[in-house]
């Protein structure tokens, strides 16, 4: 009896499988027979569900996002939260994105050093990831602010970085506090 196999499920197995590899090996220095090789398949199986390096690369994006997106699954919606819950929903998101931000903003400048400076704002991956943490911030801590919101996570996932330790919650929430209505 021959195999069933369930295409998408397989398609997002390997997006998020490519994530690691992306986050290890950078996006320049890996060859799509390389990153073959990384995820354990041939290039006919890996072509079979992605036709090249861009588009694994747009849908390992996505998959992380939707990674991301999935971990708040029990969290109030904004329109249903109060404020102090729409508050701890940012921290939620921050303190998702905070393991591996070192390595995801080394793959963003290296990614960035292919595309060139003049291609990020129409660039696919770029656009999946920016699009989908505004809607994350809009739909989990305010609407109105998720551009504020976004600029303020990024800011103080760089902080963290920077001071090498964790934010105090009680911070980081007074400052997001100032930015919700």
């Amino acid at each position: 009896m021959p195999k069933i196999v369930d295409h998408d499920k397989r398609r997002q197995e390997i997006a998020l499988k490519a994530t690691t590899v992306f986050l290890e090996h950078g996006y320049k220095n890996v060859g799509m027979r390389q990153l073959c090789d990384l995820l354990g398949m041939s290039k006919s199986a890996v072509y079979h569900y992605y036709k090249s390096k861009d588009e694994l690369f747009k849908a390992a994006t996505e998959a992380m996002v939707n990674y991301d997106s999935d971990a708040l699954l029990d969290f109030p919606k904004a329109k249903d939260a109060s404020r102090p819950q729409r508050i701890d929903n940012f921290i939620a998101i921050l303190r998702q994105l905070a393991p591996r931000f070192f390595q995801e903003m080394q793959l963003v400048a290296d990614y960035i050093n292919v595309i060139g400076h003049e291609s990020v704002s129409s660039d696919p991956s770029m656009n999946v990831a920016n699009q989908k943490y505004l809607a994350l911030l809009s739909d989990y801590v305010c609407s109105a602010s998720s551009n504020e919101l976004y600029t303020l996570m990024l800011g103080l996932l760089n902080h963290q970085l920077m001071i090498g330790s964790e934010l105090k919650d009680a911070y980081i929430s007074d400052l997001v506090d100032k930015h919700i209505n």
